[in-house]
Protein backbone atom coordinates (compact mmCIF):
# COMPACT_ATOMS: atom_id res chain seq x y z
CA UNK A 1 0.00 0.00 0.00
CA UNK A 2 3.11 2.34 0.96
CA UNK A 3 4.59 1.42 -2.47
CA UNK A 4 1.56 2.17 -4.37
CA UNK A 5 1.13 5.26 -2.37
CA UNK A 6 4.66 6.41 -3.54
CA UNK A 7 3.78 6.26 -6.91
CA UNK A 8 0.84 8.12 -6.64
CA UNK A 9 2.38 10.54 -5.23
CA UNK A 10 5.01 10.54 -7.85
CA UNK A 11 3.20 10.90 -10.75
CA UNK A 12 1.31 13.43 -9.52
CA UNK A 13 4.53 15.69 -8.65
CA UNK A 14 5.70 15.12 -12.07
CA UNK A 15 2.56 16.20 -13.69
CA UNK A 16 2.59 19.24 -11.64
CA UNK A 17 6.04 19.69 -12.74
CA UNK A 18 5.62 19.86 -16.09
CA UNK A 19 2.23 21.91 -15.75
CA UNK A 20 4.49 24.37 -14.74
CA UNK A 21 7.02 23.20 -17.69
CA UNK A 22 9.89 22.96 -14.98
CA UNK A 23 11.02 19.32 -16.00
CA UNK A 24 10.38 19.79 -19.31
CA UNK A 25 13.50 19.28 -21.61
CA UNK A 26 14.89 17.89 -25.16
CA UNK A 27 15.93 14.77 -23.76
CA UNK A 28 12.94 13.36 -21.35
CA UNK A 29 12.31 9.87 -21.09
CA UNK A 30 9.52 8.15 -22.05
CA UNK A 31 7.76 8.49 -19.07
CA UNK A 32 8.24 12.45 -19.25
CA UNK A 33 6.88 12.40 -22.15
CA UNK A 34 3.95 10.59 -21.94
CA UNK A 35 3.11 13.15 -18.54
CA UNK A 36 4.43 15.87 -21.08
CA UNK A 37 1.35 14.76 -23.77
CA UNK A 38 -0.97 14.78 -21.06
CA UNK A 39 -0.13 18.14 -19.76
CA UNK A 40 0.05 19.91 -23.42
CA UNK A 41 -2.12 18.42 -25.98
CA UNK A 42 -2.34 19.69 -29.20
CA UNK A 43 -2.73 23.05 -29.22
CA UNK A 44 -1.20 26.08 -30.82
CA UNK A 45 -0.91 27.75 -27.79
CA UNK A 46 1.65 24.82 -26.87
CA UNK A 47 3.92 25.17 -29.91
CA UNK A 48 6.65 25.63 -27.45
CA UNK A 49 6.38 22.87 -24.92
CA UNK A 50 5.24 20.56 -27.30
CA UNK A 51 8.54 21.14 -29.15
CA UNK A 52 10.38 19.93 -26.37
CA UNK A 53 8.52 16.12 -27.05
CA UNK A 54 9.41 16.27 -30.67
CA UNK A 55 12.88 16.75 -29.51
CA UNK A 56 12.79 14.33 -27.10
CA UNK A 57 11.12 11.62 -29.34
CA UNK A 58 13.24 12.21 -32.36
CA UNK A 59 16.12 11.50 -29.82
CA UNK A 60 14.32 7.98 -28.76
CA UNK A 61 12.55 6.87 -32.22
CA UNK A 62 15.98 5.84 -33.83
CA UNK A 63 15.47 1.97 -34.67
CA UNK A 64 14.82 0.95 -38.25
CA UNK A 65 13.01 -2.35 -38.82
CA UNK A 66 15.17 -3.99 -41.93
CA UNK A 67 16.19 -7.36 -42.58
CA UNK A 68 19.94 -6.53 -40.99
CA UNK A 69 18.47 -5.41 -37.36
CA UNK A 70 20.11 -7.32 -34.26
CA UNK A 71 18.64 -8.34 -31.28
CA UNK A 72 20.24 -4.96 -29.36
CA UNK A 73 18.18 -2.97 -32.17
CA UNK A 74 15.11 -4.91 -31.12
CA UNK A 75 15.59 -4.65 -27.57
CA UNK A 76 15.95 -0.96 -27.88
CA UNK A 77 12.36 -1.02 -29.45
CA UNK A 78 10.64 -2.57 -26.43
CA UNK A 79 10.23 0.04 -24.44
CA UNK A 80 9.05 2.26 -27.09
CA UNK A 81 6.58 -0.49 -28.34
CA UNK A 82 5.16 0.25 -25.03
CA UNK A 83 4.77 3.63 -25.41
CA UNK A 84 3.42 3.44 -28.46
CA UNK A 85 0.46 0.61 -27.24
CA UNK A 86 -0.45 2.72 -24.07
CA UNK A 87 -0.54 5.54 -26.99
CA UNK A 88 -2.92 3.84 -29.68
CA UNK A 89 -5.19 3.10 -26.22
CA UNK A 90 -5.64 6.50 -25.45
CA UNK A 91 -6.66 7.31 -29.01
CA UNK A 92 -8.85 4.20 -28.76
CA UNK A 93 -10.57 5.71 -26.09
CA UNK A 94 -10.37 9.33 -27.55
CA UNK A 95 -12.61 7.31 -30.36
CA UNK A 96 -14.81 5.52 -27.97
CA UNK A 97 -15.75 8.87 -25.61
CA UNK A 98 -15.86 11.85 -27.65
CA UNK A 99 -19.14 13.12 -28.84
CA UNK A 100 -18.34 15.01 -31.76
CA UNK A 101 -21.29 17.76 -32.63
CA UNK A 102 -19.38 19.97 -34.88
CA UNK A 103 -16.31 19.17 -37.04
CA UNK A 104 -14.16 16.10 -37.09
CA UNK A 105 -12.12 14.58 -33.73
CA UNK A 106 -8.81 13.60 -35.42
CA UNK A 107 -6.98 11.07 -33.69
CA UNK A 108 -3.63 9.74 -35.33
CA UNK A 109 -1.81 6.66 -35.10
CA UNK A 110 1.20 5.28 -36.77
CA UNK A 111 3.28 7.42 -39.14
CA UNK A 112 0.38 8.30 -41.86
CA UNK A 113 -2.73 6.82 -40.14
CA UNK A 114 -5.52 9.29 -39.49
CA UNK A 115 -8.99 8.37 -37.98
CA UNK A 116 -11.64 10.64 -38.23
CA UNK A 117 -14.73 10.76 -36.11
CA UNK A 118 -17.95 13.05 -37.07
CA UNK A 119 -21.65 13.27 -35.69
CA UNK A 120 -22.41 10.97 -38.60
CA UNK A 121 -19.55 8.13 -38.28
CA UNK A 122 -16.20 7.13 -38.53
CA UNK A 123 -13.59 7.18 -41.03
CA UNK A 124 -10.04 5.71 -41.31
CA UNK A 125 -7.57 6.88 -44.12
CA UNK A 126 -3.94 5.11 -44.54
CA UNK A 127 -4.72 3.02 -41.75
CA UNK A 128 -1.76 1.07 -41.15
CA UNK A 129 -0.61 -0.36 -37.39
CA UNK A 130 3.53 -0.64 -37.49
CA UNK A 131 6.72 -1.55 -39.77
CA UNK A 132 5.16 -5.09 -41.21
CA UNK A 133 5.42 -6.45 -44.56
CA UNK A 134 1.84 -5.81 -45.93
CA UNK A 135 -0.46 -8.58 -46.97
CA UNK A 136 -1.45 -10.80 -43.30
CA UNK A 137 -2.11 -10.50 -39.86
CA UNK A 138 1.62 -8.74 -38.42
CA UNK A 139 2.03 -11.87 -36.15
CA UNK A 140 2.52 -13.81 -39.66
CA UNK A 141 3.90 -11.26 -41.67
CA UNK A 142 6.96 -9.51 -39.02
CA UNK A 143 9.71 -11.40 -40.55
CA UNK A 144 12.01 -8.96 -38.91
CA UNK A 145 10.68 -9.93 -35.89
CA UNK A 146 10.10 -6.28 -34.05
CA UNK A 147 6.76 -7.13 -32.35
CA UNK A 148 5.52 -3.41 -33.39
CA UNK A 149 2.08 -3.33 -34.36
CA UNK A 150 -1.15 -3.46 -32.47
CA UNK A 151 -2.63 -6.38 -30.16
CA UNK A 152 -4.95 -8.31 -31.38
CA UNK A 153 -7.32 -6.80 -28.87
CA UNK A 154 -6.52 -2.92 -30.17
CA UNK A 155 -7.30 -3.90 -33.78
CA UNK A 156 -10.63 -5.12 -32.99
CA UNK A 157 -11.80 -2.50 -30.67
CA UNK A 158 -10.75 -0.55 -33.77
CA UNK A 159 -12.52 -2.20 -36.11
CA UNK A 160 -16.02 -1.74 -34.29
CA UNK A 161 -15.24 1.71 -34.08
CA UNK A 162 -14.52 2.43 -37.98
CA UNK A 163 -17.62 2.54 -40.30
CA UNK A 164 -15.21 3.43 -43.57
CA UNK A 165 -11.86 2.47 -44.62
CA UNK A 166 -10.05 4.61 -47.21
CA UNK A 167 -6.52 3.46 -48.81
CA UNK A 168 -4.21 5.86 -51.13
CA UNK A 169 -2.23 2.75 -52.26
CA UNK A 170 -0.30 -0.83 -51.35
CA UNK A 171 2.53 0.35 -49.21
CA UNK A 172 2.55 -0.74 -45.71
CA UNK A 173 2.22 2.42 -44.00
CA UNK A 174 -0.65 3.53 -45.77
CA UNK A 175 -2.53 0.19 -45.87
CA UNK A 176 -3.76 -2.75 -43.36
CA UNK A 177 -5.04 -6.18 -44.13
CA UNK A 178 -5.56 -6.41 -40.75
CA UNK A 179 -7.72 -3.81 -40.18
CA UNK A 180 -9.13 -4.00 -43.79
CA UNK A 181 -10.12 -8.04 -43.11
CA UNK A 182 -11.83 -6.97 -39.65
CA UNK A 183 -13.91 -4.46 -41.24
CA UNK A 184 -14.90 -6.69 -44.16
CA UNK A 185 -15.84 -8.99 -42.15
CA UNK A 186 -18.25 -6.59 -40.64
CA UNK A 187 -19.78 -5.65 -44.23
CA UNK A 188 -18.07 -2.45 -43.51
CA UNK A 189 -16.50 -1.17 -46.99
CA UNK A 190 -12.79 -0.62 -47.19
CA UNK A 191 -12.04 1.41 -50.56
CA UNK A 192 -8.57 1.34 -52.64
CA UNK A 193 -6.99 0.88 -55.77
CA UNK A 194 -7.41 -2.31 -57.76
CA UNK A 195 -4.05 -3.19 -57.06
CA UNK A 196 -4.94 -4.50 -53.95
CA UNK A 197 -6.99 -6.83 -55.16
CA UNK A 198 -3.59 -8.67 -56.17
CA UNK A 199 -2.20 -8.29 -52.96
CA UNK A 200 -4.91 -8.82 -50.79
CA UNK A 201 -6.44 -11.84 -52.92
CA UNK A 202 -8.71 -13.30 -50.57
CA UNK A 203 -9.93 -9.96 -49.79
CA UNK A 204 -10.14 -9.04 -53.29
CA UNK A 205 -13.72 -8.99 -53.63
CA UNK A 206 -14.56 -6.90 -50.35
CA UNK A 207 -12.72 -4.13 -51.97
CA UNK A 208 -14.17 -1.32 -53.29
CA UNK A 209 -12.33 0.63 -56.50
CA UNK A 210 -13.45 3.93 -56.65
CA UNK A 211 -15.42 5.65 -59.64
CA UNK A 212 -12.65 7.99 -60.99
CA UNK A 213 -13.77 11.33 -61.10
CA UNK A 214 -16.82 11.16 -60.09
CA UNK A 215 -18.41 12.07 -56.70
CA UNK A 216 -19.54 8.86 -54.34
CA UNK A 217 -20.57 8.69 -50.92
CA UNK A 218 -20.26 5.75 -48.56
CA UNK A 219 -22.30 5.79 -45.37
CA UNK A 220 -20.26 9.41 -43.23
CA UNK A 221 -18.03 9.58 -45.79
CA UNK A 222 -18.53 11.54 -49.27
CA UNK A 223 -15.37 11.69 -51.91
CA UNK A 224 -14.06 12.64 -54.84
CA UNK A 225 -10.90 10.26 -56.43
CA UNK A 226 -8.20 10.72 -59.47
CA UNK A 227 -6.19 7.73 -60.47
CA UNK A 228 -2.46 8.46 -59.64
CA UNK A 229 0.41 6.65 -59.66
CA UNK A 230 3.78 6.43 -57.72
CA UNK A 231 6.53 5.59 -59.86
CA UNK A 232 8.88 2.96 -59.02
CA UNK A 233 11.56 5.22 -61.38
CA UNK A 234 12.36 8.99 -60.82
CA UNK A 235 15.47 10.99 -62.81
CA UNK A 236 16.31 14.58 -62.67
CA UNK A 237 15.14 16.93 -65.03
CA UNK A 238 17.01 19.82 -66.74
CA UNK A 239 15.56 21.89 -64.66
CA UNK A 240 17.13 20.08 -61.34
CA UNK A 241 13.92 19.04 -60.48
CA UNK A 242 13.00 15.40 -59.54
CA UNK A 243 10.42 13.59 -61.74
CA UNK A 244 8.91 10.70 -61.15
CA UNK A 245 8.87 8.23 -64.30
CA UNK A 246 6.50 5.08 -65.46
CA UNK A 247 8.18 1.49 -65.80
CA UNK A 248 7.06 0.67 -69.15
CA UNK A 249 9.37 -2.22 -68.71
CA UNK A 250 7.32 -3.37 -65.47
CA UNK A 251 4.41 -1.35 -65.10
CA UNK A 252 3.63 -3.51 -61.95
CA UNK A 253 6.38 -2.21 -60.19
CA UNK A 254 4.39 1.61 -60.30
CA UNK A 255 1.83 1.88 -57.23
CA UNK A 256 -1.27 2.42 -58.30
CA UNK A 257 -2.49 5.49 -56.14
CA UNK A 258 -6.16 6.68 -54.94
CA UNK A 259 -5.63 10.89 -54.96
CA UNK A 260 -8.84 11.56 -52.72
CA UNK A 261 -10.85 14.79 -52.08
CA UNK A 262 -12.96 13.36 -49.27
CA UNK A 263 -15.59 15.00 -46.84
CA UNK A 264 -16.51 14.09 -43.36
CA UNK A 265 -17.86 16.17 -40.61
CA UNK A 266 -18.94 18.72 -43.71
CA UNK A 267 -14.89 19.32 -44.20
CA UNK A 268 -13.22 18.53 -47.25
CA UNK A 269 -9.36 16.62 -46.79
CA UNK A 270 -7.00 16.28 -49.53
CA UNK A 271 -4.73 12.98 -49.23
CA UNK A 272 -2.39 12.27 -52.05
CA UNK A 273 -0.10 10.36 -50.52
CA UNK A 274 3.31 9.96 -52.48
CA UNK A 275 1.37 10.09 -56.19
CA UNK A 276 3.52 11.26 -59.32
CA UNK A 277 0.80 12.25 -61.29
CA UNK A 278 0.10 16.29 -62.04
CA UNK A 279 -3.34 16.75 -60.27
CA UNK A 280 -3.68 20.46 -60.79
CA UNK A 281 -6.24 20.21 -63.75
CA UNK A 282 -8.13 17.25 -61.76
CA UNK A 283 -7.80 20.07 -58.60
CA UNK A 284 -9.51 22.48 -60.48
CA UNK A 285 -12.06 20.83 -61.79
CA UNK A 286 -13.21 19.10 -58.07
CA UNK A 287 -13.20 22.62 -56.67
CA UNK A 288 -15.33 23.32 -59.40
CA UNK A 289 -17.83 20.63 -58.49
CA UNK A 290 -17.90 21.31 -54.97
CA UNK A 291 -15.38 20.09 -53.53
CA UNK A 292 -12.88 22.59 -52.02
CA UNK A 293 -10.01 20.99 -49.68
CA UNK A 294 -9.71 22.87 -47.01
CA UNK A 295 -7.34 20.55 -44.53
CA UNK A 296 -4.05 19.03 -46.12
CA UNK A 297 -2.39 15.16 -45.67
CA UNK A 298 -0.18 15.10 -48.58
CA UNK A 299 0.08 16.89 -51.39
CA UNK A 300 1.78 14.16 -53.38
CA UNK A 301 5.47 13.61 -54.60
CA UNK A 302 7.23 15.15 -57.27
CA UNK A 303 5.77 16.81 -60.66
CA UNK A 304 2.36 15.01 -58.46
CA UNK A 305 3.53 17.28 -55.36
CA UNK A 306 4.08 20.48 -57.20
CA UNK A 307 1.30 20.08 -60.04
CA UNK A 308 -0.89 20.07 -56.67
CA UNK A 309 0.74 22.76 -54.72
CA UNK A 310 -0.03 25.05 -57.32
CA UNK A 311 -3.40 24.94 -56.60
CA UNK A 312 -3.75 23.95 -53.03
CA UNK A 313 -1.19 27.04 -52.00
CA UNK A 314 -3.52 29.62 -52.86
CA UNK A 315 -6.17 27.93 -50.78
CA UNK A 316 -4.81 28.08 -47.53
CA UNK A 317 -5.66 24.97 -46.28
CA UNK A 318 -4.55 23.68 -42.52
CA UNK A 319 -2.28 20.95 -42.71
CA UNK A 320 -1.80 17.41 -40.82
CA UNK A 321 1.43 16.09 -41.31
CA UNK A 322 2.44 12.93 -41.57
CA UNK A 323 5.12 10.19 -42.43
CA UNK A 324 6.96 10.67 -39.16
CA UNK A 325 8.48 7.87 -37.34
CA UNK A 326 7.81 5.37 -40.36
CA UNK A 327 10.37 2.51 -38.59
CA UNK A 328 11.29 1.10 -41.87
CA UNK A 329 13.14 4.07 -43.41
CA UNK A 330 16.61 4.81 -41.99
CA UNK A 331 16.91 6.51 -38.30
CA UNK A 332 13.49 5.58 -37.62
CA UNK A 333 11.73 7.86 -40.30
CA UNK A 334 11.25 11.49 -40.42
CA UNK A 335 11.54 13.88 -37.80
CA UNK A 336 8.82 15.70 -36.01
CA UNK A 337 11.51 18.56 -34.77
CA UNK A 338 10.83 20.43 -37.86
CA UNK A 339 7.24 20.88 -37.42
CA UNK A 340 7.91 23.20 -34.57
CA UNK A 341 9.88 26.06 -35.95
CA UNK A 342 9.71 27.94 -38.99
CA UNK A 343 7.05 28.37 -41.43
CA UNK A 344 5.24 24.92 -39.81
CA UNK A 345 5.12 27.08 -36.61
CA UNK A 346 2.18 28.53 -38.24
CA UNK A 347 -1.33 27.97 -36.92
CA UNK A 348 -1.76 26.57 -40.51
CA UNK A 349 0.16 22.88 -39.36
CA UNK A 350 -0.83 20.98 -36.60
CA UNK A 351 1.53 17.82 -36.20
CA UNK A 352 0.11 15.22 -33.49
CA UNK A 353 1.87 12.53 -32.10
CA UNK A 354 1.26 8.60 -31.74
CA UNK A 355 -2.17 8.21 -30.40
CA UNK A 356 -2.81 11.81 -29.99
CA UNK A 357 -6.74 13.56 -30.92
CA UNK A 358 -7.50 16.90 -31.93
CA UNK A 359 -11.05 18.66 -32.14
CA UNK A 360 -11.21 20.28 -35.76
CA UNK A 361 -14.15 22.10 -35.35
CA UNK A 362 -15.61 24.81 -38.78
CA UNK A 363 -14.34 27.35 -36.63
CA UNK A 364 -10.57 26.53 -36.77
CA UNK A 365 -11.07 25.27 -40.61
CA UNK A 366 -12.32 28.92 -41.35
CA UNK A 367 -9.43 31.08 -39.38
CA UNK A 368 -6.70 28.84 -41.12
CA UNK A 369 -8.17 29.84 -44.32
CA UNK A 370 -8.22 33.44 -43.50
CA UNK A 371 -4.81 33.40 -42.02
Amino acid sequence: MMGAMKTIVCFLMLAFSLAEGAKLSDSMSLTEIEQAMASFPPSWKHGDQRAFIARSLDKIVCVQARDSMTDADRAQLQPLLAFYRRCVDRGLDSLERTQVKDGVLVVKFYSSSFVLKSAAGTVAIDFCQGPINNGGEPEERDTRRTGFFMTPAQRDRLARLVDVSLITHRHHDHSDYSLSKRLAARGKPVVGPAQLKTLWKDLADKIAVPTYETAQRLGPVEFYTMRGSQCSKSEQSADGKRLGVPNTSNPNADTETVVYIFRVGGIAFFQAAENHIPADAWLRKAIGLGFRPQVLMSAGQYQGGSSARSVLNNLKCLTLPLHEYELMHEGGGNRTTPWFSGTARSQGTMPLFWGESFLLTHGIVKASSSR
